[in-house]
């Protein structure tokens, strides 16, 4: 399913591996025989010790996305040949802290961009969002994480057509999996923890939005830089349409004895079945069905319990964080 020729002891950039889709990028990258080279501004690891035993052989290098200079030595030490660009703030992130977000989100990304114009790098995936689409009936975003994507959006097809720098941005869906464990929309996957260790836990929305499994994420994201094109390309990635009800029953079908239940409004994000014209672009099949994403999940936090990873404390951690 990945072009892993293309990328076998390739050095290849990922931004923001520290986050969920991040760390199943690298791990899928090295499983391949790629060498991935994380940049991102924390060293935490969390969440590739969770999905990956030798999460400690992964290079790592320290930096923020707003400083230029850093990313041009990264890149310069490294001899990186591609790009996979998911560092950002998310939906409350940006809320909370406007002008911080946007330089990491919009101005980030221009970096990302210039790097690869810069060192003639013409294998570049990142990462935009179902945020940057307006909901029915209304022409303006829901956020400002959203209007941060378009404008990453718009900046990626200029790179092109002033300087031939190809890319494929990704909108996801709402990702669920293992390592995810923040924001709102995380909150299907921590039910599914809370399940796993027998403890309660309450979806604070209610509604249907669309699914995508974090593996199924990063195989894209890893296949649209292994790619050769022309152009600027940006595609949905909707996944799985689901209920909150169905995904609870699905739990439970995993947890017989799972003690969760949702309250709240529905999200601000559409609930659209996927139309498949990435996975054409990408020639690969579709997402799993989240019937088979939700027992995958379930089955690594059981793996990583059995690594030894105490799961009731980071399911503590995870509730706090999200608090």
């Amino acid at each position: 399913m990945t072009q892993s020729n293309t990328f076998k002891n390739c050095p290849v950039l990922v931004t923001g591996a520290a986050g969920c889709i991040g760390a199943w990028t690298v791990k899928l990258l090295f499983e391949m025989g790629a060498v991935p080279v994380v940049f991102d501004l924390t060293e935490n690891r969390q969440r590739l010790e969770l999905i990956m035993d030798d999460s400690e052989s992964v290079t790592w290098e320290l930096g923020d996305i707003t400083d230029f200079d850093r990313l041009q030595e990264v890149a310069e030490k490294h001899h990186i040949q591609a790009i996979i660009h998911l560092a950002a703030l998310q939906v409350p992130f940006c809320k909370a802290d406007p002008v911080g977000s946007t330089k990491i989100n919009v101005l980030g990304s221009t970096h990302i961009l210039e790097l690869a114009r810069q060192r003639g790098i013409s294998r570049l995936s990142y990462a935009s969002s179902i945020a940057a689409q307006a909901m029915e009936d209304n022409e303006w975003l829901a956020t400002l994480y959203g209007a941060h994507k378009v404008c990453t959006e718009q900046m990626a097809a200029v790179y092109w057509q002033d300087w031939g720098i190809p890319s494929v941005g990704i909108r996801p869906a709402i990702i669920y999996g293992p390592g995810r464990d923040q924001g709102m929309s995380s909150a299907p996957t921590i039910a599914m923890l809370a399940a796993s260790v027998g403890e309660t836990y309450k979806i604070p929305f209610s509604g249907a939005i669309s699914y995508v499994h974090v593996e199924d994420a990063a195989l894209r994201f890893i296949n649209a830089a292994a790619k050769s094109y022309k152009g600027a390309y940006v595609f949905d990635l909707d996944g799985t349409p689901a209920a909150i009800e169905d995904v609870i029953s699905l739990i439970k079908s995993q947890r017989s004895d799972a003690k969760i239940t949702y309250t709240g409004d529905a999200m601000p994000f559409p609930a659209d079945a996927d139309n498949g014209k990435l996975n054409q672009f990408l020639e690969i099949s579709g997402c799993r069905p989240i019937a088979q994403g939700i027992a995958d999940t379930m089955a690594v936090f059981d793996q990583a319990r059995e690594r030894g990873i105490d799961l009731h404390q980071l399911l503590t951690k995870t509730i706090r964080r999200n608090a």
